[in-house]
């Protein structure tokens, strides 16, 4: 039993130390957030006794992409219908297609760029709802540019999307 509280309390610490690195306006959804990757996915059903870190490989073992599928074929077996939805499903392309683990918002906006679909009018509102749902959280800036970085909850809500257009329509590749 020490054993699973000294593993919280330090999961606790470490998540403080990063919710204080974030703006205020985002750290209340931020930090259950990352509490829950520091302490791990729920889902997972084996009683690991390893660190978070090899949870965290658990999960993006099960969800990583084909490799080199490309990103019009990775939107089309997706099939997100909103901007929001294309927004996180963006980032879980570049993290799991491995492009980059933070993203920003030019990043997204290339992707719609090679998808060869309209551009939000207000991609920042569009971003803030990704937020508010917790399917995206600030990430360290880099190049003095706003980063952020796909969540657990945004990865599960991307293979859902996958999961549900690959059952429904789910016929012989050929």
């Amino acid at each position: 039993m020490l054993d699973q509280e000294q593993f919280l309390s330090e999961a606790l610490q470490k998540t403080v130390q990063i919710v204080e690195t974030i703006e205020d306006r985002y750290r209340e959804a931020a930090f259950p957030i990352i509490l829950q990757a520091f302490i791990g996915v729920p889902e997972v059903q084996s009683s690991s006794n390893g660190s978070h870190q090899e949870m965290s490989h658990i999960q993006t073992a099960e969800s990583s992409i084909p490799p080199n599928i490309s990103v019009n074929e990775f939107f089309r077996r997706v099939n997100p219908d909103t901007h929001p939805a294309r927004f996180v499903t963006a980032a879980y392309y570049l993290l799991h297609a491995g492009k980059s683990e933070q993203f920003n918002q030019a990043d997204i906006l290339e992707t719609y760029r090679k998808l060869r679909q309209p551009q939000p009018k207000n991609p920042t509102d569009v971003m803030n709802q990704c937020i508010r749902k917790a399917h995206i959280i600030d990430a360290p800036s880099k190049d003095k540019q706003k980063c952020w970085a796909i969540t657990p909850v945004g990865e599960r809500y991307v293979e859902d999307l996958l999961n549900d257009n690959g059952n429904s329509s789910h016929t012989a590749a050929g």
